[in-house]
């Protein structure tokens, strides 16, 4: 059953963290957030979705002011968030914070992104954060779609812009690892749709959305922002040639709505984006080039012994540094 703490009622900011068996990157996430104040000054939410490594039992004991919401293992990171959402909405929230429980904020990070965002009219303010030992290497933040057909066969959009160049670009899509929302973006758009994209790209076609009703995303930059994590999960695995599971897997991904490869979402996404009918001219060029036949091929692969693979591995990879 959710746990509310009363306590947290007169609070109009809304921290929503969506978890699912990372359990040291939660605590280590929480921990953060109170050695700044935030968890004193803020609603924090933990939205658990079934973990079974024992994270929000040790919430409950190093954290017992965050409200824990319960989710039934099919939540995925839209549907955790959406579960957030609607609790704070109803607890009279004025702003929404994503954050991942990978992302580490430190010291007034959360007021600076909440300072911002109240600057701001009729925007959803995302920030800049970067890899957690290289200061330099841009994690997430704003991205910019491209629109030459041609440059959709390397990549559908440009790397996050660098905020720091380009302060007041008006983005297309804002990754959701640290985002700071007004209540109004639920009377203008609703709530994120987890039947539309459960997983991968919920965050971009939220604020895709919010965009072509009129909201603007804007991009800032606050020193201390991180990502701890490179963690990937069985839809999206980090080596699609040694993946588990049977030859054909990968392939099989295609079809399913929780997977970066969704046919279906990667669709709506370009839509959104583009807009017909030149969104279906992009999702064609990008998808079948960028997707479907690169798996297949991949699928193809890995009917070959693994020693074979490896070869073909190491000989990609040896192309790949010399161009």
């Amino acid at each position: 059953m959710d746990e509310i703490n009363p306590l947290k009622n007169n609070k109009t900011v809304y921290i929503i963290i969506p978890v699912h068996n990372r359990k040291e990157i939660t605590v280590s996430c929480l921990a953060q957030l109170k050695k700044n104040g935030d968890l004193d000054q803020y609603a924090v939410v933990v939205v658990d979705d079934a973990s079974t490594d024992g994270t929000s039992e040790a919430i409950r004991t190093l954290f017992p002011e965050v409200i824990i919401l319960e989710g039934d293992g099919n939540l995925w990171w839209t549907g955790a968030i959406k579960k957030g959402m609607e609790y704070a909405y109803h607890q009279g929230a004025d702003y929404f914070i994503w954050l991942n429980d990978d992302c580490l904020v430190k010291a007034d990070a959360v007021n600076k992104l909440v300072g911002f965002c109240k600057q701001e009219s009729k925007a959803i303010v995302g920030c800049q954060g970067y890899e957690v030992n290289e200061n330099e290497q841009i994690a997430f933040g704003g991205y910019i779609k491209e629109n030459s057909l041609i440059q959709l066969m390397k990549s559908a959009l440009v790397k996050p812009q660098d905020c720091r160049t380009y302060p007041q670009e008006p983005y297309d899509v804002l990754n959701g690892n640290f985002v700071c929302l007004p209540r109004q973006v639920v009377d203008i758009v609703g709530f994120p749709n987890p039947k539309i994209a459960p997983h991968y790209f919920g965050d971009f076609i939220f604020t895709a959305q919010a965009k072509n009703r009129g909201m603007r995303l804007l991009v800032k930059d606050i020193d201390g922002v991180h990502n701890t994590s490179n963690e990937r999960s069985p839809t999206y695995p980090k080596r699609w040639l040694f993946m588990e599971g049977k030859p054909w897997r990968p392939l099989r991904l295609v079809f399913s709505k929780e997977s970066i490869l969704s046919l279906k979402v990667n669709f709506t996404y370009f839509r959104l984006l583009y807009r017909y009918p030149k969104g279906l001219a992009a999702f064609f060029v990008y998808y079948i080039f960028r997707i479907f036949i690169p798996i297949v091929i991949i699928s193809v692969l890995r009917f070959f012994p693994f020693s074979f693979r490896s070869k073909f591995s190491a000989f990609k990879s040896k192309i790949k540094n010399t161009t």
